[in-house]
């Protein structure tokens, strides 16, 4: 029997060693991971915010250059949010996974190293920094609606007083 200890504890202490060893390096691997993953769906979400506001400018100059029927910008912005917003989702889940991942590949020794130097695992802050960005995708086309209808009452007076003829009316296209 204390043959059979010489052997296996020589054995664990090497393991354990080199296991401790390892951690502190995983920790730093696993927050850099989940901090370029934060960092390129920030990078995503301000990119797609140029990508959207240039639909939305491209839609609103189409509409402008049409003489007759109504006015469909504001179905038509919508349909561009709610695809951005479908991709958002997409980005947001993926990264969301590599926190998971990582929540899930640390051990007991990764836990206790991120207790001994206090340093929880990273939270993926891009969502709340661009926050606001999201709000505005997330805006119906009803809100979107009513808003565009109060500016349009401003600029129906302006031109009425300037003698020149009405705008088109804005409608919400079922299929656009």
């Amino acid at each position: 029997m204390p043959e059979v200890l010489l052997i296996v504890t020589p054995a664990l202490i090497t393991f354990l060693v080199g296991r401790s060893y390892t951690v502190p390096s995983d920790v730093r691997r696993n927050d850099e991971r989940i901090i370029n993953r934060d960092e390129d769906l920030g990078t995503w979400i301000a990119d797609n915010r140029r990508l959207v506001r240039r639909d939305f400018l491209r839609i609103w100059a189409a509409e402008a250059r049409r003489k007759d029927g109504p006015d469909y910008s504001v179905s038509q912005c919508q349909k561009v949010k709610n695809e951005v917003l479908r991709r958002y989702r997409d980005e947001l889940r993926d990264s969301e996974r590599v926190v998971r991942d990582v929540w899930l590949a640390e051990q007991l020794p990764h836990r206790l190293w991120r207790r001994i130097i206090r340093r929880p695992v990273p939270e993926l802050m891009a969502p709340i920094e661009r926050a606001h960005t999201i709000a505005e995708w997330e805006t119906s086309a009803e809100d979107a609606l009513k808003a565009a209808e109060e500016l349009r009452a401003t600029a129906e007076q302006r031109r009425a007083e300037a003698g020149k003829p009405p705008l088109r009316p804005l409608r919400l296209a079922e299929v656009v």
